[in-house]
């Protein structure tokens, strides 16, 4: 497996606390973009979810784009945060906003559905290309930006090692490299930019992107990243993922671990990044 694999590299590695990276080191469950044959209530990018026309969701008036689906049953054995059964179902808008991405609140959707609640009827609703995913299990690093490297006492040198790591472990994935960024849903954001758990906490706590925090509100922010989790990081570079408007760009979705468990996906917080 690919995670037993991780530790087995950083052992030929010379690292003097070997211990202290392991211990950054989250469960992660990528994916791959598969074949086009899909079951409707399986996880996949594009086609149609099992939903009624009327919990469309919808925003200026206007169908948001149905990125894909998870479905939690397949992967509930290579995971231990969400706890759920059922399916995760992504909306995004894909308007021009004017030269900004769609991370504002109604711009894009999470829903949570639990059983299959009937078949979409109107087939005009915009969505891309169908195809099925592929999960794997591995583990991730978090990005030299997010806070637990400085929390933790991480050396340039051990960065240098865990980016060594990282890139034997995409090989492995894919000996193409044909995504320079996987997808993935749980383990660390691997963010292009700056700390996307970062962006995740500010946005939770109410900061606009654009204040100057004080340095006991930085201090705030920065403690509640260790409360997010990823559901989803999908890379629009990836030629199946057939939505122009976003270029090479990330999508994170993340959400509070408040709100996990209360299954609130009303308050999910989406970055975009572009590499």
């Amino acid at each position: 497996m690919l995670k037993n694999k991780f530790i087995e590299l950083i052992e030929t590695f010379q690292i003097k606390e070997k211990a202290k990276i392991k211990s950054l080191l989250l469960p992660t469950i990528g994916f791959n973009i598969a074949s086009k044959h899909v079951n409707s209530n399986s996880s996949k990018i594009g086609g149609y979810p099992s939903i009624s026309n009327e919990i469309w969701p919808m925003y200026n008036g206007k169908p948001l784009a149905f990125l894909g689906q998870i479905n939690l049953n397949e992967i509930d054995k290579m995971n231990n945060l969400l706890n759920l059964k059922g399916s995760l179902l992504f909306f995004i808008c894909i308007d021009d906003l004017g030269y900004r991405y769609p991370t504002k609140r109604d711009e894009f959707k999470i829903l949570y559905i639990e059983d299959n609640i009937g078949k979409v009827v109107n087939k005009d609703l915009f969505t891309i290309k169908e195809y099925s995913l592929s999960f794997f299990e591995y583990v991730t690093f978090p990005s030299y930006q997010d806070y637990i490297i400085e929390k933790k006492n991480i050396s340039d040198d051990d960065l240098e090692i865990i980016e060594d790591i990282e890139n034997e472990i995409r090989y492995l994935i894919d000996e193409n490299l044909t995504l320079d960024i996987n997808h993935q849903s749980l383990g660390y954001p691997k963010a292009v930019q700056d700390s996307v758990l970062y962006s995740w906490s500010k946005k939770y706590l109410g900061y606009d992107e654009e204040n100057n925090l004080s340095e006991e509100d930085f201090k705030r922010v920065r403690e509640e990243e260790d409360n997010f989790i990823l559901l989803l990081q999908l890379n629009f570079s990836d030629p199946k993922v057939e939505i122009d408007i976003f270029g090479d760009s990330i999508a994170y979705f993340g959400i509070h671990k408040q709100d996990l468990k209360n299954k609130n996906f009303n308050n999910v917080k989406l970055v975009m990044q572009n590499t």
